[in-house]
């Protein structure tokens, strides 16, 4: 299991506002928190420090919130920070990820760049208008060597995405299948056309292309779809749990107060080093997989062979260890879901101590341990990005700053910190506080409401339409849909 969110991912932001990179800032006239260095970041992330949680208990659960939450949560984000070279492991120059197209909320870790570019994702007995999988279904399709064949290898670092990952693939054939058998309709209420009849061999070159449009038309069609039931879960279901309901309806009525996505759209980095690793805080250091299949995040025992499996580390997956989803999502009345560890400033200890696979491009013997804190990484980080204190934002947004009784910490403190803190402060652990809630907030709707094709742009009164269940579609009606939970 790679960690959420530990790669740089080319993250270095000028000092400006709406930049057209890639990152950006949504506060630029903050100053930057004043660096406090190593010695800080290891007092509150190495073992036994200020933000060490131990194991995950149940009196550490989120009842709010189910497990499978946070994955959904990397997948999102997985969505957003997609650059060309994120495989390769390695730093970029930031002014070079101005040629890189906007970020969106479009899938684009499930499609690549199209039958075209990415022609392995692809189904070709289907006229590649689904996308490839595995043998048995339980699996993606993977090369000998056991790599698999999707659009961002970091949706196979861990069991849970990469079956999450699956499920999406699934809900696209589907909707292939039901599109083209007219059980459905596109985004518009529209019957999608019969396929025109083959032609012959020896038939004119219009004839094929009617054809080749119509399989064009047909994937067109099925994507539409899926990204915007996609954007439908992240504006409606995800974030009214992680932020609250308040915070949606302020922005629905009054609109966006701090990020500004017109024009060329970015990841502000408090989103980014901050806001969106609240992640990290709700991942468990355990998880129920399926009845039989019970394991860490990371092995007990580090020399432990790959087969059978011990731990969620990604990679190909057997009958035996695929993910029961009502485990993680609410689903089944008789069976409840395992809730997701609470928002707190703590952090469940195997992310303290991260195995050396789990930390991209380190190599054993080389990386300090002090380093092999994801909390230690992620204090250093928000200073080398020059992030303002968790304090400042709060004046910023109009919100009195928590005390440093309720900090328990002197000082301005690290943004990332301090939001955690405020969760647990003011939130009860239940969901983010107003700073970080509204980073979060309004840096994925900001996104939302830029991309000129999402639904949010095209059709803002649309519903989903596919599962019966209309406004209140959710990602337990997708993953119904799909074919991995029981039909009700």
């Amino acid at each position: 299991m790679t960690v959420h969110g530990s790669r740089n991912r080319g993250q270095s932001a000028a000092r400006t506002g709406a930049v057209t990179g890639r990152f950006g800032r949504m506060f630029p006239t903050i100053e930057p928190r004043r660096a406090t260095g190593q010695s800080l970041a290891e007092e509150f992330g190495l073992p036994g420090g200020k933000m060490d949680s131990g194991t995950t208990t149940d009196e550490q659960q989120n009842p709010a919130l189910d497990s499978g939450f946070t994955f959904l949560g990397q997948f999102i984000d997985h969505n957003i920070t997609f650059d060309p070279t994120s495989s390769l492991e390695q730093r970029i120059d930031p002014d070079a990820l101005r040629s890189f197209r906007s970020p969106r909320l479009d899938l684009d870790h499930l499609y690549g760049g199209g039958p075209v570019v990415d022609e392995f994702l692809y189904d070709g007995e289907s006229q590649q208008t689904k996308l490839a999988i595995g043998e048995g279904g339980h699996d993606h399709a993977r090369t000998p060597e056991g790599v698999a064949l999707i659009g961002d290898p970091r949706n196979d670092e861990n069991l849970i995405l990469s079956q999450l990952h699956l499920a999406f693939a699934k809900f696209h054939n589907r909707i292939v299948d039901e599109l083209r058998a007219g059980e459905i309709t596109d985004v518009f209420g529209q019957l999608f056309p019969d396929a025109p009849e083959r032609p012959e061999e020896g038939r004119s070159t219009t004839e094929l292309l009617t054809l080749s449009n119509y399989y064009d038309d047909l994937l067109a069609t099925a994507q539409q779809l899926v990204r915007w039931h996609f954007q439908w879960i992240v504006r409606n279901q995800f974030l009214p749990l992680v932020v609250g309901e308040d915070l949606m309806n302020d922005i629905a009525e009054n609109g966006l107060r701090f990020f500004d996505p017109s024009g060329d759209p970015f990841i502000p980095v408090e989103f980014a080093v901050a806001g969106f690793r609240f992640g990290h805080a709700t991942i468990r250091s355990h998880y129920r997989v399926n009845d039989s299949f019970f394991a860490p995040i990371f092995p007990e025992d580090p020399d432990a062979p790959g087969v059978p499996r011990t731990d969620l580390n990604g990679g190909p997956v057997s009958p035996e260890d695929t993910v029961d989803w009502r485990y993680f999502f609410q689903a089944d009345e008789e069976l409840r879901a395992t809730q997701a560890k609470r928002f707190e400033a703590a952090i469940n200890t195997r992310l303290l101590d991260l195995p050396i696979r789990a930390v991209p491009g380190a190599v054993d013997g080389a990386l300090p341990a002090q380093l092999r804190s994801l909390v230690v990484r992620n204090l250093l980080r928000s200073e080398t990005q020059q992030l303002p204190s968790g304090q400042d934002v709060a004046r910023k947004i109009g919100e009195l700053p928590l005390s440093d009784e309720e900090l328990e910490s002197e000082g301005p403190i690290y943004l990332w910190y301090y939001l955690l803190k405020e969760a647990e402060v003011l939130r009860g652990g239940r969901q983010l506080g107003p700073v970080g809630g509204r980073i979060v907030a309004e840096t994925l709707v900001g996104l939302l409401q830029a991309d000129p094709s999402s639904y949010l742009s095209v059709f803002p009164r649309w519903e989903p339409a596919i599962g019966g269940a209309g406004s209140e579609f959710g990602i337990v009606d997708l993953l119904r849909y799909a074919g991995v939970l029981p039909v009700e």
